[in-house]
């Protein structure tokens, strides 16, 4: 019997020790695993017969696991089914456990096996000028695997990824979450403007924000959304926004038009190496710019093939490396 705040009673969970890492130390995964089946069939009986075990035996894999944590998980009467406070947590959790063991072994599949074929790969025009490195690598332990890259908008990619045209995207992830992706976040990147070092904004002094408007501004085409946070940002400065004088679809071809004139354009930090190289700086402004999380985006599917979680491992490392994040 629970206590009134949805606790077991004392003495039921913890151990001899009263050690929450004992009890956590404890928890099978069998016990997560028929967890989790409950709660998706919402029924014992049905979750049971998908876990191919007695409903008895499932039942009490889930009332240790409530022992083991100390909490109910789940209020169950015979006319209804509703998850405790602590229940919605330990799924979330759970949820994220099977994930991560899912990947593991897909990532150990994929480095164990070699892989043929093609995988289309969709990048921003930003992910792509730091992806080579990182693609030339996976293609070297994968020399039978033929990649195809295309570079086009986050709004694009986002498209052909659901119209099946491409089997992974890496970009910027602002788009809306959506119930067929899975998204694999791996690095955040503030957003800085560039302009020709030469510039007469660049320097030591900040740049006043009001001033930033004054001069014309490049954006890349077909990117509404990066557009809206540009925008955003100046509207909440009580700046009117920046007009577009340019768009390109590359970064070469923005590196090269604000190195021939008085043009800003907002790009995120990862690209300032070889912004510099252009001949091309980071304006100081007036507060901060805003961060984009980079990752990669995939169809869910039950059996993602090994390949693409390989290629994933791949630039994560590489964008992991690129930004300096620790593990």
């Amino acid at each position: 019997m629970q206590n009134s705040d949805g606790k077991l009673p004392v003495g039921t969970t913890l151990g001899s020790a009263g050690d929450p890492l004992d009890a956590l130390a404890r928890i099978d995964s069998r016990q997560l695993r028929a967890f989790l089946a409950v709660v998706r069939q919402k029924n014992f009986t049905n979750a049971a017969e998908t876990l191919n075990v007695t409903q008895p035996a499932l039942s009490r894999s889930v009332q240790l696991l409530e022992e083991r944590l100390g909490v109910r998980l789940i209020e169950r009467t015979p006319k209804s089914f509703q998850l405790t406070r602590f229940g919605h947590a330990v799924f979330d959790r759970a949820m994220a456990i099977e994930r991560h063991s899912n990947q593991i072994i897909a990532e150990i599949n994929a480095l164990r096996t070699g892989a043929e074929g093609q995988i289309s790969l969709g990048v921003g025009p930003s992910s792509n000028s730091v992806l080579a490195p990182a693609i030339t690598a996976f293609q070297k332990t994968h020399p039978t695997l033929k990649l195809r890259v295309l570079v086009n908008s986050m709004e694009k990619n986002f498209q052909a990824l659901l119209d099946g045209k491409l089997d992974v995207i890496c970009t910027a992830l602002n788009f809306p979450d959506h119930q067929r992706l899975v998204t694999e976040e791996f690095v955040k990147v503030e957003n800085i403007i560039l302009a020709s070092a030469d510039h007469e904004l660049a320097g030591p002094a900040k740049a006043r924000i009001s001033d930033l408007v004054t001069y014309p501004w490049i954006f890349f085409s077909d990117d509404a959304m990066g557009y809206q946070r540009v925008a955003g940002f100046f509207a909440a400065n009580n700046v009117p926004p920046p007009v577009a004088a340019i768009e390109c679809n590359t970064l070469d071809a923005i590196f090269k038009m604000l190195k021939s004139g008085p043009y800003l354009a907002s790009v995120p930090s990862v690209v300032l190496p070889d912004a510099r190289r252009a001949g091309l700086d980071r304006l100081k402004t007036e507060g901060g710019f805003w961060s984009i999380a980079i990752g990669i985006a995939y169809l869910r599917t039950a059996n993602l093939p090994p390949a693409i979680t390989a290629l994933g491992l791949a630039l994560r490392q590489h964008f992991e490396a690129a930004v300096g994040v620790d593990d």
